[in-house]
């Protein structure tokens, strides 16, 4: 099999993915990943294992498998901010943030002006700041009095109470 036959592959996985069909978006990414192998190639290129491990978690819930897949790509091609962003998603359908935010934060610092990494980001929910900033956040008086503004901004919304965030991941 050529080369061109993997891309294909790769290619047909990316509009299975785009077209809302992340089951057999991972089937095209998986056989990609073992045409590479046929080839007898040292490893699979690292974007189709990192959208395999994407469309899998989409398709089947986030496993260690897909978590794996999409760490290892983003470790071996560091250079790469879409991986970055792959992996920031899997992190957040893992319930992950701060590990998400982390992903997402150096895929900007790649490439500042990728769209789709600065979308991720500003959708993370990020906790408010304390209301005391003088003392600890998990300190008993910040924790009532965030409990109560909380239950204030949530009951009317009354803008002077509305907290601003900060940059502490959840």
């Amino acid at each position: 099999m050529s080369i061109l036959s993997s891309e294909i592959q790769f290619r047909k996985g990316l509009a299975a993915l785009a077209g809302g069909d992340p089951a057999g978006a991972a089937e095209h990414f998986k056989q990609a990943i073992a045409i590479e192998r046929q080839r007898s190639a040292s490893r699979p290129q690292m974007r189709y294992v990192s959208f395999y491990g994407l469309a899998s978690a989409m398709a089947y819930g986030v496993s260690v498998d897909a978590i794996r897949a999409c760490e290892r790509a983003a470790r071996i091609d560091f250079y790469n901010p879409d991986l970055l962003l792959n992996l920031g998603k899997v992190y957040l359908m893992a319930g992950k943030s701060t590990r998400a935010l982390i992903a997402f934060e150096r895929g900007l610092r790649l490439s500042p002006s990728h769209g789709p990494l600065r979308e991720a980001l500003a959708r993370i929910d990020r906790r408010a700041r304390p209301v005391l900033p003088c003392i600890r956040r998990n300190h008993p008086v910040n924790r009532w009095l965030g409990r109560v503004r909380h239950s204030l901004v949530t009951r009317s919304h009354v803008p002077w109470l509305t907290p601003r965030r900060s940059i502490i991941p959840s």
